[in-house]
């Protein structure tokens, strides 16, 4: 009868979609994960490249937005660590950095970064818009 039309429609959690922001400044990772989470997204953080390797091995990831210049481990050395695992080597990773060099650059693209963002040219609003550009199947 009525009873399916007045259950409220609640988002499938298994659909809902994880990302890594793996930033070491705390004011940005707040406001990407308080952005990410009001989008719908699963939101995991990681301050440093060791702790991105811990969660990106340990939870279902499905990408990545990767800070370059970490503490501890850089953000390209977890991605070269990501890409030698089999279960890293397919998870889309956007990199948002301030760094600037095109050594960096080259370096993260060689390592299989989807796009190469820096900081001050982006807003929140087109970082989203583009990680899910990557999360179309």
């Amino acid at each position: 009868m009525t009873d399916q039309i007045q259950q409220p429609q609640v988002p499938n959690q298994t659909s809902q979609k994880a990302i890594l922001i793996v930033e070491d400044d705390p004011v940005l990772l707040k406001m990407y994960s308080e952005k990410f989470s009001f989008e719908g997204f699963k939101v995991l953080n990681a301050r440093d490249g060791e702790e991105a390797l811990k969660v990106s091995m340990g939870d279902n990831v499905d990408i990545i937005l990767l800070d370059i210049m970490l503490p501890r481990m850089s953000g390209t050395d977890f991605l070269a660590i990501l890409r030698q695992n089999p279960k890293g080597k397919s998870i889309p990773v956007v990199a948002l950095t301030n760094l600037t060099a095109d050594e960096e650059r080259q370096k993260a693209i060689k390592l299989g970064v989807e796009e190469y963002l820096v900081k001050a040219m982006q807003t929140p609003e087109k970082v989203v818009e583009i990680v899910k550009k990557y999360l179309k199947s």
